[in-house]
């Protein structure tokens, strides 16, 4: 570095130049710390803004998660409700079994009582009327409880496809803002390492500077004489 100092009138440089170069670089020095401890505050305030984004992830991944509980317990109440559908459909069908054995038994007394053709008349009349009634209800009861079987599954099939698609949306939502986040991590990171490195770098030029002022004023033995420069 070329130093603009006069030569003094008994060796070494002009003191003054000295001591004007010195300011000038402890003021230049300390200019730059300071700009750089502005650059490392705001690094170090983006870092604590990325750390409270990722806090704020991590809180809706937990939300996440406990609604995606809450689904998988709405599941299972379905699937005791489409279970219970089916035992009811089940009951039903041992109904209707049921009222064809009542309904062959009828039908069996009434062929025992053919020799009264009076008798016949009026108990197959009553048959029909206990065939057709057993008939209906145990329709009307299949009826029902296929239609209520048939509910349920569209429930838990409509339920199933809303979580799948549900789950799929926040996973790639999680999966995008946790790689954002580690990206600009990483970038912060590296920026506080420079930064660092280059705090270091400006204190040891001020050691060094500092301690050329401190041999500079110190007092030194008188040379001899020597002949004047010309300026």
């Amino acid at each position: 570095m070329d130093h603009p100092f006069r030569s003094a009138a008994v060796g070494g440089f002009n003191k003054q130049d000295v001591l004007t170069f010195l300011e000038e670089q402890s003021r230049q020095s300390s200019q730059a710390q300071q700009e750089l401890s502005g650059r490392l505050e705001e690094a170090e305030r983006e870092c604590e803004d990325l750390r409270q984004e990722r806090d704020s992830l991590r809180r809706q991944v937990e939300q996440l998660q406990e609604e995606l509980e809450d689904l998988r317990q709405e599941r299972d109440g379905l699937r005791v409700q489409l279970d219970t559908a089916e035992r009811d459909l089940t009951a039903s069908q041992r109904q209707i079994s049921q009222a064809q054995q009542e309904r062959d038994e009828v039908q069996a007394q009434l062929d025992g009582l053919r020799p009264d053709a009076e008798a016949y008349t009026q108990i197959k009349e009553r048959t029909v009327v206990v065939e057709l009634d057993a008939h209906r209800r145990a329709l009307a009861i299949q009826e029902k409880a296929e239609e209520d079987a048939q509910r349920v599954r569209r429930q838990v099939e409509q339920w199933l496809h809303r979580m799948e698609r549900e789950y799929s949306d926040m996973r790639g939502e999680v999966e995008l803002s946790a790689s954002h986040a580690v990206s600009e991590l990483e970038r912060v990171r590296a920026g506080l390492g420079r930064l660092t490195k280059l705090v270091a770098d400006q204190e040891s030029a001020l050691t060094g500077i500092t301690k050329v002022f401190d041999d500079t004023a110190a007092p030194t033995k008188p040379e001899a004489p020597m002949p004047l420069l010309d300026e």
